[in-house]
């Protein structure tokens, strides 16, 4: 598979993966289009693209030892998700556009709570692995670590390209829907996010109760301690015989 079909497929998964509403980057594009601040709409998801982005790439460089090494990465990530889906869902459950809602915040603001919205949601370094994990399944060759910079790039295009889309159209379509649809979207999408942080939660807490999930993860550092160490008497065993 050459570099420019793994940006192609980085950039078409990164768009594909964006469009649904009840992701919490999507549904404060929406609030603020809601309301006419579509340049605050817009960077908020360039934002949220610069993360993923990095995201991917992380996931790209180190997706054969990284969860393999550490398998606490999945579970602190529906911790966290679980966190923040709720209290962005209990947030836009009460939404409601204000009055005097017309100047736009500070640019470097917006772009920056997009980003910290999708930073903080590690479940995107999971995702980002499995679909790294797929594509070495389809016959992806052993690249260098170098092309995590492209690939990781081509992601963060691929978010930018459909939240740009998605401003678009908001922008083309909002006088002609009653602010009541964009109301009872959001809250909607709100309820969609509580639900989905409620799930991320208990599997969470299905994990810290089960003993045979933890020993798991004990199992995977011991047994790569035991990997280290025998590698570490192979090497000793070499230099005394040399």
């Amino acid at each position: 598979m050459g570099l420019i079909a793994l940006c192609a497929i980085a950039a078409a998964v990164a768009f594909v993966g964006s469009m649904p509403i009840a992701g919490p980057v999507a549904v404060l594009t929406l609030a603020r289009a809601a309301v006419g601040r579509f340049g605050d709409a817009l960077r908020i998801g360039l934002g949220a693209a610069v993360a993923e982005g990095i995201y991917a790439g992380v996931a790209f460089w180190g997706f054969a030892t990284f969860l393999a090494r550490w398998r606490l990465v999945t579970p602190i990530s529906r911790a966290a998700s679980g966190i923040l889906l709720i209290t962005l869902g209990v947030r836009f459950v009460f939404w409601r556009p204000a009055k005097a809602e017309t100047r736009e915040d500070h640019r470097a603001g917006t772009a920056l709570l997009g980003f910290s919205i999708s930073a903080l949601n590690p479940t995107l370094l999971v995702t980002w692995s499995a679909i790294v994990a797929f594509l070495y399944s389809r016959g992806l060759d052993q690249s260098s670590p170098v092309l995590a910079v492209p690939f990781g790039l081509s992601a963060g295009a691929g978010v930018a390209m459909w939240f740009l889309c998605l401003v678009s159209l908001l922008r083309s379509f909002r006088r002609r829907l009653p602010q009541a649809a964009f109301r009872w979207a959001i809250r909607t999408a709100g309820l969609a996010l509580i639900v989905l942080g409620i799930v991320a939660a208990v599997k969470f807490v299905r994990w810290m109760t089960h003993p045979g999930a933890r020993a798991e993860v004990n199992g995977a550092r011991s047994g790569q301690a035991n990997i280290h160490g025998t590698d570490r008497g192979r090497t000793n065993r070499t230099i005394l015989a040399g």
